[in-house]
């Protein structure tokens, strides 16, 4: 009988609040840790000038991104309204480990230009192979859009900005 005994006492434990409560502590432990997110590294910047050219059919505000061979990107951001020849379109770019964000800078050009160009093509030679999320912002034209890509070899992305 005496063994039965010393066989309950470990399980009266279960009966105690404070073994719940200690408890519910590691488990809130356990969740901290496996929700925090991993080192992504370090934040890389990056200045971009585009190439500015004039589309056959004027279309809305829009990026289009391109998936080359290389693992390189061309973006191409359509329907710039405003802008010239004269005028330059260039990104500010910050990568945050596969979190991507863009910042549209513009400069319209000398006033008497009447070349307009509603069209900016850049390369982003920085992306491997990997799945991207996107976050484009023309502060300029009030204009965003968010989108993902999966930088592999023919893929093209359309997304319409709002």
């Amino acid at each position: 009988m005496d063994t039965f005994f010393l066989l309950l006492i470990p399980l009266a434990i279960f009966q105690s609040v404070e073994f719940y409560v200690i408890a519910a502590v590691i488990a809130a432990a356990v969740v901290a840790f496996s929700a925090r997110g991993g080192d992504r590294g370090p934040v890389r910047q990056f200045l971009l000038p585009g190439v500015l050219t004039l589309a056959d059919t004027p279309s809305s505000p829009s990026i289009e991104l391109i998936c080359l061979d290389d693992g390189g990107v061309v973006l191409r951001r359509h329907g710039i309204s405003g802008m010239t020849y004269s005028g330059a379109v260039s990104l500010a770019v910050e990568v945050n480990g596969f979190d991507v964000k863009i910042i549209e800078r513009t400069v319209p050009g000398r006033p008497g230009d009447t070349e307009v160009v509603d069209t900016a093509s850049f390369i982003l030679e920085f992306m491997g192979a990997e799945r991207y999320f996107i976050s484009y912002n023309a502060e300029d034209a009030g204009l965003f859009a968010a989108t993902t890509l999966h930088n592999r070899p023919g893929i093209r992305t359309v997304k319409a900005m709002q």
